[in-house]
């Protein structure tokens, strides 16, 4: 009988006139102590009913610390574990994480139910940690554009330029895009874009008044060559016509730039 079942028969009272129900059983009964709760023939008998109603109910015995693997797969099984790890129900969950993700709860003995559960929970976790990383990484470029800013003075936004010019130069426009172990950009990394912008300047001291990107530096570097950098950079939905993207200001100077040279002013 549970527990609930036993308050339930306790809280029966004593009949009216103190009559004691035990007086009615033999002796020999009247002093067992799992009778000593009971109070009323009623509570006797609604005792009784609810252990009959026990009997042949499926019940569940919890291994102690002698069981086996196969005896606590018993217990899994009759909790509700599917009976392989593909039977596992996780939504949106795919490829090799839900793979990796349906053995281990199976192996850990998880419901169907559980591990949906926990797979919500996982996803909304990393979700979660998904958007602070962003967060951080936004962070960090304000603080390295603000240290550069302060480092270059006015001299900051032609300083950027001439850099990507430079990476331009060499065929190497997406080297600041490579990802690193941190999750960080190339490009976020201000020493990379301390030496980008040393190496431009040594050049447009070195070689010519308008360095690398002078047309006069590059005698090759025909009209048609220069429209075709300015249609590439004014082309649809680049950062040119997007006045909030973080590249749209040097977009917007180097095509102003290329025209000049164009028009020769």
């Amino acid at each position: 009988m549970s527990d609930e079942q036993v308050a339930e028969v306790a809280e029966a009272e004593t009949p009216s006139g103190g009559e004691d129900w035990r007086s009615m059983i033999s002796e020999d009964l009247r002093a067992d102590a799992s009778l000593q709760h009971i109070g009323s023939i009623d509570a006797m008998a609604k005792s009784y009913i609810n252990a009959q109603k026990m009997v042949g109910a499926e019940k569940l015995a919890i291994p102690g610390s002698w069981a086996t693997e196969e005896d606590w797969d018993l217990v899994y099984n009759k909790l509700g574990r599917p009976a392989e790890a593909g039977d596992y129900d996780l939504g949106d969950m795919s490829g090799d994480m839900a793979d990796w993700f349906r053995e281990a709860a199976h192996q850990s003995g998880l419901s169907d139910r559980q591990a949906q559960k926990l797979a919500e929970a996982y996803d909304e976790f990393a979700g979660q940690a998904t958007v602070m990383s962003e967060e951080a990484m936004e962070t960090h470029r304000e603080n390295i554009e603000s240290e550069l800013r302060q480092e270059y003075g006015g001299e900051f936004d032609d300083k950027m330029v001439r850099a990507n010019e430079l990476l331009r130069e060499f065929d190497a426009p997406d080297l600041t895009e490579i990802q690193l172990a941190d999750g960080s950009l190339l490009g976020d990394n201000p020493e990379l874009v301390r030496l980008m912008v040393n190496i431009s300047d040594y050049v447009a001291e070195q070689i010519s008044e308008d360095g690398l990107a002078g047309r006069d530096s590059r005698p090759g570097l025909s009209d048609e060559d220069l429209q075709s950098r300015m249609s590439e950079m004014t082309a649809k939905n680049s950062p040119y016509w997007e006045r909030m993207h973080p590249d749209h200001d040097r977009v917007v100077n180097e095509v102003l730039r290329l025209r000049e040279q164009l028009h020769g002013e």
